[in-house]
């Protein structure tokens, strides 16, 4: 059995259209038999290409090896509806392949013996600069690496509207740091946030912006002139006029240039031309990482930090994923708001391939085609599905405690995992499934069934409240024309309670479309007390209905009344309910 996900777009959804409160989690169904791509890079790539572009807009991707770049292909538009291509000019976001330049540069300090990957952060940080560490366990810099420090999910001013005033690294990661809700070690969470704390170290050690100090340690030695890493981009204004130029789709759909600043823009803000792509991506797979000055410190950083579950499959290298492909395929995806990129290399063969698309989460390109760059991963089979806990699995990168604590609303069943590679392990007294990029524990059912019912249960609750009111006003213009002036028990209670119900549900949809079209927090906070305050009205009208309702009279109203009335009542308290134990009064 499968419980619904709900994640932050189907809840912004679900306030518009109630309908589509239906939409499954899951993952994607079984693909038919997969076609075979023979030939050199550059031919596997066009035949698979030509198989795909018709879900296509823009793809630029480059085949390298030690010596030097073997393939370099641009197929495409920047802008389909100008039938402008993509060529050596244009510029695509990195994502969250900016983050291996974080672990690159972390990898650096080390060298240089500034920085201990095993010490206790906060040796690096302002005195009591993380304010929500909830263990004694200390949070190393080797447990940011891995994502596993504990701490939950982050939104706060992740993305912000070009020509909103954006933060300094140290401003963002201080303005609303998450709550640390594991053990650090014991699960596996991808994090943003985890990222910018590493880059801030980075920044702390050296003196230097993690902006400056990427151009010099980075760009500058490899002669990547064509890149652009600050969250306005103006650390390179030439790229930065590219970039708002490039039109960019969801599926095929566009969406303009969907350019955004980018707060904690260590984890995900780059934008460069293919070639500079390349140029970085071919560090990898040289014989001599040329980063560095020792190739003993290439070899500790792709050396594994975690594995899978049990056994000897690596899961992680210093912040590199290992990926299903071939035998030591490593390296990092990344997506904003309408690109997506990947870095990938194979340590074994030294043949690596990047990939820059305009279209937001596409999959074709930046995963599917590597199994025919690399051929089908040699991973150990965990042959553990017999072992696995039945129950609900609550992704590890989510929100337990806040104001965005309905984001964490999502769980799986253990069936839900059987299109990827995954191990199960029960190590720190954890049940848990593993994927590449995070873990899933089994949660309690009373509190999984508890927040769908409380989640679903509201939605209802607004749809009552909703033809309450449009059954009342017509009821009310009924009684004016026959000058009726019988009284209805509860009549004016419940019909606040409705109007208050619709008001919360106003709130949430406000929040959630600041929220989700990345204004700053200091536009939507205000909404959260409002909530409080509806919700604190809401429960006084409720207890003084209920009162009021045991001591009206049976012969007062009849059974439908009745039923209704306690309706009323039930969707008010679940309504409460629902604000005070989510976190939307604060």
């Amino acid at each position: 059995m499968k419980l619904f996900k709900k994640t932050a777009a189907l809840i912004f959804t679900l306030l518009m259209s109630l309908s589509l409160l239906a939409s499954c989690s899951g993952v994607p169904e079984q693909k038919k038999e997969e076609k075979t791509y023979e030939g050199t890079h550059e031919q596997i790539i066009n035949a698979f290409y030509e198989d795909h572009k018709d879900t296509a807009a823009g793809m630029m991707v480059g085949v390298f090896d030690r010596n030097g770049t073997v393939y370099e292909g641009y197929y495409g538009y920047s802008n389909v509806a100008e039938g402008i291509k993509v060529d050596e000019n244009t510029v695509i976001d990195w994502g969250s392949t900016t983050k291996t330049m974080v672990w690159v540069s972390v990898m650096q300090l080390w060298e240089k013996e500034r920085i201990d990957l095993e010490r206790d952060v906060r040796d690096y940080l302002p005195e009591g600069f993380l304010k929500n560490l909830r263990y004694d366990k200390p949070v190393r810099m080797i447990d940011l690496m891995n994502h596993r420090a504990g701490f939950q999910e982050y939104y706060t001013d992740m993305f912000l509207r070009v020509g909103s005033k954006f933060h300094t690294l140290e401003e963002a990661l201080s303005l609303d740091q998450p709550e640390q809700i594991f053990e650090p070690d014991t699960i596996t969470a991808y994090s943003n946030w985890d990222v910018s704390l590493a880059a801030y170290i980075v920044e702390r050690i050296s003196g230097q912006s993690f902006a400056d100090y990427v151009h010099e340690h980075i760009f500058k030695p490899l002669g990547m002139n064509d890149s652009a890493l600050a969250p306005d981009l103006m650390d390179n204004p030439g790229v930065r006029k590219r970039r708002d130029k490039l039109v960019c789709y969801q599926g095929t759909v566009p969406v303009g240039n969907a350019f955004y600043y980018i707060s904690m823009y260590p984890a995900g803000a780059c934008v460069s031309t293919l070639k500079d792509y390349i140029k970085y991506g071919s560090c990898f797979v040289k014989d001599k990482f040329p980063l560095f000055e020792r190739q003993e410190t290439f070899d500790v950083m792709m050396s594994a930090t975690s594995y899978f579950a049990d056994t000897k499959t690596a899961r992680n290298a210093h912040g590199f994923w290992a990926l299903p492909y071939g035998e030591a395929v490593y390296g990092h995806g990344g997506n904003t708001q309408a690109c997506s990129s990947y870095i990938t290399f194979d340590l074994k063969t030294k043949i690596g391939c990047v990939v820059m698309t305009n279209q937001a989460g596409e999959h074709n390109f930046n995963y599917e085609m590597f199994k025919h760059i690399y051929g089908e991963n040699v991973w150990e089979d965990p042959s553990a599905e017999s072992k696995v806990k039945d129950g609900f699995y609550h992704p590890a990168r989510t929100v337990l405690k806040g104001h965005f604590q309905i984001m964490g609303a999502s769980y799986l069943s253990k069936d839900s995992f059987k299109e990827w590679y995954w191990t199960y392990n029960e190590k720190d007294g954890i049940p848990k499934i593993e994927e590449m990029y995070g873990d899933y524990y089994l949660a309690s059912p009373a509190h999984a069934v508890f927040e769908c019912v409380l989640i679903y249960g509201w939605a209802i609750s607004l749809v009552f409240a909703f033809v309450s009111l449009i059954v009342k006003g017509i009821r009310a213009i009924v009684r004016k024309a026959k000058k009726s002036t019988k009284k209805i028990v509860l009549g004016v209670q419940t019909g606040f309670m409705s109007l208050i119900i619709l008001l919360l549900g106003l709130m949430g949809l406000v929040i959630m479309t600041l929220v989700t079209a990345w204004f700053p927090h200091a536009t939507y906070l205000w909404a959260f007390p409002a909530c409080g305050v509806l919700a604190a009205i809401l429960a006084v009208l409720t207890v003084f209905s209920i009162v009021k309702f045991f001591k009206t009279p049976a012969k007062d109203s009849s059974v439908i009344r009745k039923i209704y009335n306690i309706a009323a009542v039930l969707f008010s308290v679940l309504n409460v309910v629902f604000v005070f134990y989510l976190n939307l009064w604060h």
